[in-house]
């Protein structure tokens, strides 16, 4: 199938199953457990709208980063002490079959990954 044809698939599908309807709500809900919180309630919903246009403009990308930053949770979350988190997130697999030098490098981004995805855990659990 076309990737033009993927999109147009993608966005009548939304339209059908009330997502936008269903988005506007969770942007408003967020607001407002911001504003009981004491937080800036328009940095929560640019970030919602961020995380929307992800969702809707880089799907695959949308849903790897999700799944990562899950990870990240539960780590941050569990009891357990964790003292190198990022081998932990690694693909062990990919990693085996990389030259000393590729390997630093995907270390290098995997550990930028787990920082921003920490500082946003934090920022949502402060």
């Amino acid at each position: 199938m076309s990737t033009f044809k993927e999109y147009a698939k993608r966005a009548k599908d939304r339209l059908k199953s009330g997502f936008w309807e269903q988005a506007r709500q969770n942007i408003l809900t967020e607001q407002q457990v911001a504003a009981t919180l004491g937080l800036n309630t328009r940095k929560v919903g640019e970030e919602g709208k961020r995380m929307l246009e992800r969702k809707i403009y880089d799907y695959d990308g949308f849903c790897e980063e999700q799944e990562f930053y899950n990870k990240v949770a539960q780590i941050l979350e569990s009891d357990e002490l964790v003292s190198n988190p990022i081998m932990r997130l690694a693909d062990q697999q990919y990693l085996a079959g990389l030259t000393p030098a590729e390997r630093q490098s995907y270390i290098s981004k995997l550990a930028a990954k787990y920082r921003a995805a920490v500082e946003r855990y934090r920022s949502i659990h402060k």
